[in-house]
């Protein structure tokens, strides 16, 4: 079995026009080294579109043709940040967990909020008790700490439930901010709540030896590799040392497979990223080797084990 445990519902509305035009300043350098000619409306309205799915329909064929069986899916609350959207996070976690209940055998639904807005505990509650939700997806990208007495408060909320937590990692898109997005943020809620589990997204990116350091010494914390197709397609080496080095340090059992999609459908399709994963077990280094058991642990076993599957 495949799990992708880090998948985004997408929609225009989702976020504000701030949000957008920041994503898209950022995103303008990629593509024109990608050879493609745009600029910032032009993705807004001509690119970003083709991304865009409130059904699962996208994401579905996506992972059929892969052969990923289940995917977590989640939204992003980035209102309290850079301007509420059009249609709001409770209206998205709504469109989330109608996915799963439509895609039972597909789908694992995790909630979302701020832990800032006043409702964010009732309401995640609510979301595991009635809504199905499996598990809670926090940005502190979103501009709060993770060591916050609201932060706090929202995981001993949930923590009787247990359910893991993803927290991103690592420097957020614009015109979000990276200040609270390093792991070490996250040591207060692994030592306050070691019943808790806790998956660092991206394998923290460029904060990855801070992340590693306390993955030898935190038992409940996880990470994923997604979104980190660009490095599998352009440098390979890099993308097997890196994957070699988290399982060195987690263990095989702590290291989950996740994409970040549809951000990164664009970069690297979905087939060829479960390959490149597959390869870990031919190509990583002989120093930090990866055998084909940590592969598939990697692939989906760890994930179906920390969601109850």
């Amino acid at each position: 079995m495949i799990i992708d445990i880090h998948r985004h519902i997408l929609d225009r509305g989702y976020f504000s026009d701030n949000y957008w035009r920041g994503f898209a300043r950022m995103a303008l350098p990629i593509l024109r080294r990608m050879g493609v000619q745009a600029d910032v409306d032009m993705i807004i309205n001509d690119i970003l579109p083709v991304y865009y799915d409130t059904t699962g329909e996208k994401h579905l064929a996506a992972m059929e043709e892969a052969g990923i069986d289940m995917t977590v899916l989640f939204a992003f609350d980035t209102g309290l940040m850079v301007g509420e959207p059009e249609i709001g996070i409770e209206q998205q976690n709504m469109a989330v967990f109608k996915i799963a209940a439509r895609y039972p055998k597909k789908v694992i639904p995790f909630a979302t909020m701020d832990p800032r807005r006043p409702n964010a505990g009732d309401f995640v509650k609510k979301s595991v008790q009635e809504w199905g939700a499996r598990g809670l997806k926090l940005h502190p990208g979103s501009g709060f700490n993770p060591e916050s007495r609201e932060t706090l408060g929202l995981v001993e909320a949930v923590a009787g439930y247990g359910i893991p937590i993803l927290f991103h990692t690592g420097p957020s898109v614009p015109p979000t901010s990276s200040k609270y997005c390093d792991p070490m943020y996250l040591d207060g809620i692994l030592l306050r709540f070691p019943e808790v589990n806790v998956i660092a997204a991206h394998m923290g990116y460029g904060y990855r030896d801070i992340l590693f350091s306390l993955g030898i010494n935190r038992p409940n914390l996880y990470t994923d590799i997604a979104a980190w197709q660009t490095t599998a397609r352009d440098r390979r080496h890099d993308f097997n040392d890196a994957v070699g080095h988290a399982v060195a340090h987690f263990g095989p059992e702590r290291v989950l497979f996740g994409t970040d999609n549809p951000y990164l459908w664009p970069v690297l399709p979905e087939p060829q990223y479960v390959q490149a994963v597959r390869d870990l077990a031919v190509t990583a280094p002989e120093q930090t080797r990866i055998t084909q058991q940590d592969v598939q642990m990697i692939l989906g076993d760890n994930a179906a084990g920390l969601l109850k599957l």
